[in-house]
């Protein structure tokens, strides 16, 4: 847990005023996230930031080597060549789905892949895949060393007989791809595999990720259809649960990405899971929308996704298999889960951070100033933040949740040791 930082309140103004007069200060006050639509991709984080206290404030007590994000999106538009290239549906860019058209602008934007790259008619578009992993490398890389990013797969939409169907697919990322960048780059990038478990491959597909070094699989049920109380999981648990190997897994309401049924994002459907001793990392601890009290039965009374996620939480069978991770915790709409969280301190030690990247890095997506208006942050954590935001959007995500405090409560310092996690 921080120390209370508005004793540093003095030094650092006196400090940042200072960097105000540079061009840092000018292209962090020209860019800041609550005036700004676009993310201006700056290179480099200038020395005046890391000489900043609270620069220095949210790396104490932290061991980087033991600091994984988690939850770090790989995608792409296969233009590498690759056999096993990144692919996203043709729908996004298609003016007949302008929803899908307009995400696909923001992600790549707030990954920085370059204006005209991310057009797929222009005579540029050739470096998408590239740029992608460049823009993720060199963010890792400002962050001291130990630091690492964890690469999602993402597999496709099956349907009942465990057959891939890409024309409902949104995103595909293969385990073969984030395998071979994590093996390039093994000193800033882990890997998690995604796995579908109606595949009749399933069983052989999750022991060879795990003997590749995979640390966890990754669902997203509503978008991947996969039930995780079916029967058909069954196999896959009991596999999960001899190989230690965790499954991350969204829950609550998708927004980022269409999905075919929202239900299957229940978290009382993980009782399955969970019963079979499989660790369960739920993504975003599902803190957006609701649905039905399946406890209740098929028709129970509908309950927001957070107070079933708390029910399991608050079970002891579970005490040592459920966790959450804090994806998507500071975006507008989960924002309102920030203050519980803060304070349920007997869960610290079960949360795990992680940042959706890259989301954090699309500019209106995140309002530092409401948060501060909110009683969530200090003023001189907003100068900081809205600076070094534009410069790099994975620095951003973790220094806002180490600044964010409820009172003089903050998030513990094993919320961001998550490496003890994934190498339980």
């Amino acid at each position: 847990m921080l120390p209370d930082l508005r004793m540093k309140r003095r030094t650092f103004l006196l400090g940042l005023s200072a960097a105000a007069l540079t061009a840092v200060g000018y292209a962090g006050h020209r860019y800041w996230p609550e005036t700004g639509l676009t993310n201006p991709c700056l290179s480099g984080l200038p020395e005046a930031l890391r000489l900043q206290p609270l620069y220095q404030e949210i790396w104490r007590g932290l061991d980087p080597a033991q600091v994984w994000d988690c939850h770090v999106h790989m995608f792409g538009n296969g233009d590498s060549g690759l056999p096993d290239a990144p692919w996203h549906t043709p729908k996004m860019d298609s003016l007949r789905h302008p929803l899908l058209r307009v995400q696909k602008h923001l992600f790549m934007n707030g990954a920085c892949v370059d204006a005209h790259s991310s057009d797929a008619k222009s005579a540029d578009a050739t470096a998408i895949d590239h740029s992608v992993v460049s823009r993720l490398s060199q963010l890792c890389r400002a962050l001291p060393p130990g630091f690492k990013a964890m690469l999602l797969a993402f597999d496709w939409w099956h349907d009942e007989q465990g057959r891939p169907q890409p024309d409902q697919s949104t995103l595909h990322v293969s385990n073969a791809y984030v395998t071979r960048l994590a093996k390039v780059e093994p000193d800033i990038f882990e890997w998690i595999a995604s796995i579908h478990p109606y595949r009749p491959d399933a069983i052989d597909a999750l022991q060879q990720a795990h003997a590749e070094g995979a640390k966890a699989v990754k669902w997203l049920p509503q978008v991947m259809n996969i039930d995780p109380a079916s029967v058909k999981c069954q196999r896959f648990y009991q596999t999960c649960a001899d190989l230690n190997l965790p499954i991350l897994t969204h829950g609550g309401r998708e927004f980022a990405l269409p999905g075919s049924e929202h239900t299957l994002g229940n978290p009382l459907r993980l009782r399955r899971a969970l019963d079979s001793g499989v660790r369960i990392a739920v993504a975003h601890s599902a803190t957006y929308g609701r649905d039905t009290d399946l406890d209740v039965g098929p028709h129970g009374p509908s309950r927001t996704h957070f107070d079933l996620f708390a029910r399991l939480m608050g079970d002891a069978h579970y005490e040592k298999l459920l966790f959450g991770d804090l994806s998507s915790l500071t975006l507008r709409n989960h924002e309102w889960a920030i203050a519980p969280l803060l304070q349920r301190v007997d869960w610290h030690h079960r949360l795990l951070n992680g940042s959706d990247y890259p989301l954090p890095g699309v500019m209106p997506f995140i309002d530092c100033a409401s948060l501060q208006r909110q009683g969530l942050l200090d003023r001189e954590a907003v100068i900081f933040l809205q600076t070094i935001k534009p410069y790099n959007a994975l620095l951003f995500d973790f220094a806002l949740k180490r600044l964010l405090r409820h009172g003089n409560i903050y998030f513990a310092d094993s919320v961001f040791h998550t490496r003890r996690f994934f190498e339980s």
